[in-house]
């Protein structure tokens, strides 16, 4: 049988453990120290021994997931796979490494605990009489996917646990308690903006301004942002707030689990910080009820004390009652993004590059297309020795199609190839709503 063999060069030594027993049994090995000469084309061989091969063995380990060119390697395998719908790959796993979703699909064989019964195992399933989808090219059973699943959650319990977690919480977090999506609340602030307008400039409008506005003008929100904020003045903070807070939100069950995280724990250190860019008081209101010490930062010259849960408030801060602070200004409109990016010491981005060094951040809500919140990542992992992937993001798995539709598995790939390049694991979830009893596990100990 044509076996391809895609590892670390770190992890040589044991790779030619599993190379050598292979060709003791007979197997036709493909591995690049013996298969790519002087003046080789790189690319073209791996891929001429990719699509060549019978079987794909793929070394998942610390190592493999701290090298940018071996996980190109293990993603154009996965891309060849979903491509030709001919799973033929097997992961194998020779430490205690995190293990990307789209190679968590496969069974893989488990080196960790037993070398040489792992061995015996990947050996016997490639005899010619064993050879069948069922030993060497089926996909991974919902349980197996949730024992990968559970490695996660475990390595954020133990973060937790050392005091060294970070919650960095963005619009979804706040939507399911009745705070308006980001384009419901654009709609509600040129409403106010052109009833605004219609007063001082006598310019008569339909009812349906706001809303033909918007998709008259096609503009990017936030340039719709700088119109509002330059038309709406020195309001426009309060305006904002009003709209906010327009159906009253109070909580979710999101907040609530993020609440039950940040409870202090007999056997372990608090949640460290959160980072929030919301501009809303929900969390801090549910903290409060909670009687859980926390403290809203939203500009440098404010400070927590050693019993306060520190809330960065990194776009800016609106509580719900009580005069807006003029040092607080939300980052809404185009101006304000340029404003962050541009300044690469301003106090919010010096936080979140803090936490996203020194911590385990978990991003709840968040869709990572935040230029600035990737460029942030990006300097981070950069700047990570290791190159391991610290960091958690949940993403709701896709499923436009059916059951094993090719296009849902090329999104899935790609989207887990854009977070890991951030430093970033995914969190695969079915729905949204299984996030809460996530978080609880995480407070739980996995």
């Amino acid at each position: 049988m044509k076996i391809f063999v895609s590892y670390s060069h770190q992890d040589r030594p044991r790779v030619n453990l599993i190379v050598d027993r292979l060709q003791q049994a007979g197997h036709e090995v493909w591995i690049d120290n013996i298969r790519i000469k002087l003046g080789d084309n790189i690319a073209e061989r791996i891929n001429e021994g990719i699509s060549t091969a019978e079987v794909v063995l793929v070394v998942v380990s610390k190592n493999s997931m701290s090298s940018k060119w071996v996980q190109q390697e293990f993603s154009s395998i996965a891309l060849s796979e979903i491509s030709k719908r001919q799973p033929k790959v097997i992961p194998l796993l020779i430490d205690a490494g995190p293990v990307p979703s789209y190679l968590a699909n496969y069974y893989f064989v488990d080196l960790t605990r037993d070398f040489e019964g792992g061995l015996n195992l990947l050996v016997d399933s490639l005899a010619p009489t064993k050879r069948s989808k069922e030993t060497v090219q089926v996909r991974r059973t919902e349980e197996s996917r949730k024992e990968s699943q559970s490695t996660q959650h475990t390595a954020l319990s133990n973060a937790l646990r050392m005091g060294r977690l970070t919650v960095v919480a963005g619009a979804g977090v706040s939507v399911g308690a009745g705070v308006p999506v980001w384009t419901e609340l654009l709609l509600r602030l040129l409403e106010s903006m052109i009833d605004r307008l219609s007063e001082n400039k006598a310019i008569k409008l339909g009812n349906n301004a706001a809303k033909e506005f918007s998709e008259r003008q096609g503009a990017s929100s936030l340039i719709l942002g700088k119109y509002l904020k330059n038309n709406l003045g020195k309001d426009f903070s309060k305006y904002v707030r009003d709209a906010l807070y327009a159906k009253n939100p109070t909580t979710c069950d999101v907040i609530d689990a993020i609440v039950e995280l940040a409870r202090p724990q007999r056997d372990g250190k608090p949640l460290d910080s959160i980072i929030t860019f919301n501009f809303d008081a929900l969390i801090e209101e549910n903290l409060a009820a909670s009687r859980i010490p926390a403290r809203a930062i939203y500009t440098e010259a404010i400070r927590h004390s050693s019993d306060e849960l520190p809330i960065y408030h990194v776009h800016g801060y609106l509580p719900r009652s009580g005069k807006v602070s003029a040092e607080s200004e939300i980052v809404f409109s185009e101006d304000a993004y340029h404003g962050q990016f541009i300044d690469p010491f301003s106090w919010s981005n010096l936080i979140q590059l803090n936490k996203l060094t020194h911590n385990t951040c978990l991003f709840v809500g968040i869709s990572l297309t935040d230029p600035n919140l990737r460029r942030l990542l990006d300097v981070a992992w950069r700047k990570n020795p290791d190159k391991t992937l610290s960091h958690f993001v949940f993403k709701r798995r896709p499923k436009w199609g059916s059951k094993n539709d090719a296009l849902d598995d090329l999104t899935t790939l790609l989207e887990e190839q854009d977070a890991n390049a951030l430093g970033l694991n995914v969190v695969w979830v079915d729905e949204y709503a299984e996030i809460p009893e996530i978080l609880r596990s995480v407070r739980r100990g996995g």
